[in-house]
């Protein structure tokens, strides 16, 4: 299925990055700071946890281009993820992940963003705000 550019594109915006890193401080110059967990308005917590765990499997061993999808079949809400980048970044492995999730609710609207996940030293995959590349 083609990817339509109708839905709103961001690196993680709106009122979604508002509750995402309302307990974030400003990063230290050049140092990805890890992000609290992800939050999702219009989610329930199974369809976030099918979310992590079709992204978790593009963490490892993908290619670029790699696409996951999940549904959770009591919201009906689904959504796919697709790894776009690979890279490290201060000693720690990351992958760009991008996120189209759509509501049923809103048949013909799909929410759209793109999320940076490194792996922290303890080994966990964490959201990281990344400062821009100047």
């Amino acid at each position: 299925m083609p990817r339509s550019e109708s839905y709103p594109k961001s690196r993680f915006s709106g009122a979604a990055l508002a509750l995402l890193i309302a307990s974030v401080s400003a990063p230290a110059a050049a140092q990805p700071v890890p992000v609290p967990s992800l939050a999702w308005p219009g989610l329930s917590q199974g369809d976030i946890d099918r979310m992590h765990a079709a992204a978790a499997r593009l963490y490892e061993g993908q290619s670029i281009g790699t696409v996951e999808r999940w549904r959770n079949p009591e919201t009906d809400n689904a959504g796919e993820v697709t790894l776009v980048h690979s890279f490290d970044t201060h000693g720690m492995p990351c992958r760009t992940i991008d996120y189209t999730v759509k509501f049923a609710i809103t048949q013909n609207r799909l929410d759209h963003y793109t999320v940076n996940w490194c792996r922290v030293p303890d080994g966990s995959w964490k959201i990281v705000e990344l400062p821009e590349p100047h």
